[in-house]
């Protein structure tokens, strides 16, 4: 049963025991539950483990509208609920509004949930360009050049600020026992280090500079201002994952 509340949304009813997606499927459209509670459930060789309750007031199903990946976790109801659909359109428009370094910043922890829960990723567009056409943020970054071998910084340091690669490569490693592991090699396009001025955790990790590269150096009052500046919803979200990154599983 379902009623219309706009072009891009309408309001349903649905039954206890409903499953609302699965996990690894693509999405077309997200919930803002307005009563009723729901499950999310992360299946596993083992069978179903509950990630938690989804309750009145949270947004269900967003994820994969955000950056184009599939669903993080199947979802069931336990009561009847009550929830505005909300189309991939809608949550579209949202982000045009949001300014582009926002934009990347959401898919970042999208990206960091995805990982912490061992589930695939789609690839990441370099959003370098994009990032830096947009004319406000020009006042919200410094340029540096940084050497080979330049050390930006250590895993377990404090976060202060991160980085838009526009020339040359870092290398992203941790240490795990004694063994020194290459996480990742990024290139012009790619942000790093933004995770640890959301969370106020320390570096998880390390960053050098492999060969000369310039950067834009972004601080944090910079990412601030960019969630700030989002719809309310899309901020919610975001402070949604921050929390959930800064109290691992």
């Amino acid at each position: 049963m379902s009623s219309k509340t706009s072009a891009d949304t309408r309001r349903i009813q649905i039954p206890a025991g409903t499953i609302l997606m699965h996990q690894g499927t693509y999405g077309d459209r997200a919930w803002l539950v307005e009563s009723g509670e729901m499950e999310a459930l992360l299946e596993r060789p083992e069978g179903m483990k509950r990630l938690g309750l989804i309750k009145a007031g949270s947004v269900v199903g967003e994820m994969a509208l955000i950056d184009n990946g599939t669903r993080s976790a199947t979802v069931r109801t336990i009561t009847s609920v009550s929830a505005v659909e909300l189309t991939r359109d809608t949550f579209q428009v949202m982000l045009r509004k949001s300014p582009p370094l926002a934009r990347y910043l959401l898919e970042s922890l999208i990206a960091a949930i995805r990982r912490n829960y061992g589930l695939p990723q789609p690839e990441r567009l370099d959003g370098g360009a994009e990032i830096r056409s947009s004319a406000s943020f020009q006042t919200l970054a410094e340029r540096r050049m940084f050497r080979e071998g330049h050390i930006f910084f250590r895993q377990n340091d404090e976060g202060l600020a991160a980085f838009l690669i526009q020339s040359g490569q870092v290398s992203i490693r941790r240490v795990d026992g004694f063994e020194d592991k290459e996480l990742a090699l990024l290139g012009p396009g790619r942000i790093f280090g933004e995770l640890a001025l959301l969370t106020d955790h320390p570096r998880a990790a390390s960053a050098m500079a492999t060969e000369a590269t310039v950067c834009e150096v972004i601080r944090k009052e910079s990412f601030l201002q960019a969630l700030a500046a989002m719809p309310p919803i899309l901020r919610t979200l975001a402070r949604i994952y921050i929390k959930q990154l800064s109290n691992p599983r």
